[in-house]
């Protein structure tokens, strides 16, 4: 007897064949086709490759619409520490903020921009759409009160991603993620978030949310996304001087660049695009660097030092890495990355760039040419 009980544990934590993983996958899709309108509260952990954990909270409400491309389902979520929430109605997305009373939308093309504000980061979208795209493993196990779907992906070579996977905890009699776990590595840096479901209500009346009701637009203001003038205002001017470390230890000060074409490169480890354009950054440095080109990395985040001077060398890049401070951000009006900013030869800042810019190579020529 007590043979069999252990073969019975063994049988229950083995890992399900595809046929079983077919299935749960079926009996999850099947299940959120019946879904109306939900309801629910969320603990969200995030821990990331830096080694830092932030932990949030808050409730959302969904409004399934299967005819939506976007989303499958229209929601409004708020954080618990932040007196704002986004919308989003099935056509517009909102954020709202009750204390300054103004509103922000979101157009069709902007709508995934919507899930990175503090409200947008309590939706859980596979509650309601389960995602399976992209998975080049499904391994299935259960216990006595939940079973356990993980999705494991493709590593992102170009990005140094490794190791990828998602696991969800489905409810037995629900047959829905309650909770996900998303984990992977970059350059041996762990980064984990965890999202966990709790109060969930499904298809009950009183959960219905009119979202075509939207009484804010009447009583608050539209908030217009300024431009980024304080970059813009950069432009014609001297360059802040700075004298910074480079990954080496060397002092590099900006005083020794009087006569050449400068072109600095504001990056940072976990920032994908910066990565991924940096073979062409380095291809302009070695194209120009006989007419006067010299090229700086600077990243900010000293802390990653390790890991983005083992990026660097992996990647084969051979412009010169700067360790950045408060002072250089300030006074480079650094607010996102990656961040393009060149010099001329005397010293003026001739073009700005919040991202990696088609016309780059035609401002370094005109910088050389003067």
């Amino acid at each position: 007897m007590k043979y069999l009980l252990f073969l019975i544990i063994i049988l229950i934590q083995l890992p399900a064949n595809s046929q079983n993983t077919d299935t749960l996958i079926a009996h999850i899709q099947s299940a959120q086709k019946k879904l109306h309108d939900i309801s629910y509260s969320l603990q969200r952990s995030d821990t990331f490759v830096t080694g830092a954990t932030r932990i949030t909270k808050g409730k959302a409400i969904m409004k399934m619409i299967p005819t939506d491309s976007v989303h499958g389902f229209a929601f409004r979520a708020q954080r618990e520490d932040i007196n704002s929430y986004i919308i989003y109605d099935g056509y517009t997305g909102y954020s709202v903020n009750n204390e300054t009373k103004r509103y922000e939308v979101f157009s069709k093309r902007s709508l995934p921009l919507l899930l990175g504000v503090p409200g947008g980061q309590m939706i859980f979208s596979d509650l309601a759409r389960l995602d399976t795209t992209g998975a080049i493993r499904v391994e299935m196990r259960e216990d006595k009160a939940f079973q356990y779907l993980t999705f494991h992906y493709p590593d992102i070579k170009e990005y140094d991603v490794e190791h990828r996977y998602k696991t969800f905890t489905i409810d037995k009699d629900l047959f829905l993620p309650v909770s996900v776990r998303i984990y992977q590595e970059t350059l041996g840096k762990k980064q984990h978030l965890h999202y966990q479901v709790k109060d969930l209500k499904i298809n009950n009346e009183a959960l219905k949310y009119d979202f075509s009701n939207n009484t804010f637009l009447e009583s608050y203001s539209q908030e217009i996304p300024p431009v980024n003038k304080s970059l813009n205002n950069l432009i014609g001017k001297p360059a802040p001087a700075f004298e910074l470390k480079d990954f080496n230890g060397r002092s590099i000060s900006s005083s020794s660049f009087k006569g050449k074409v400068i072109l600095l490169d504001f990056w940072e480890v976990w920032c994908g695009p910066c990565i991924a354009s940096m073979p062409k950054v380095q291809a302009l440095g070695n194209r120009y660097k006989n007419k006067g080109l010299q090229v700086y990395g600077i990243i900010s985040e000293a802390a990653q030092l390790d890991v983005a001077k083992r990026l660097v060398d992996k990647r084969g890049i051979n412009f010169t890495m700067l360790i950045g401070n408060a002072e250089v951000q300030e006074s480079y009006k650094l607010n996102a990355v990656p961040l393009y900013i060149l010099i001329n030869k005397k010293g003026i800042i001739s073009f700005i760039s919040e991202g990696y810019a088609d016309n780059m190579e035609e401002e370094i020529q005109k910088s050389i040419a003067e």
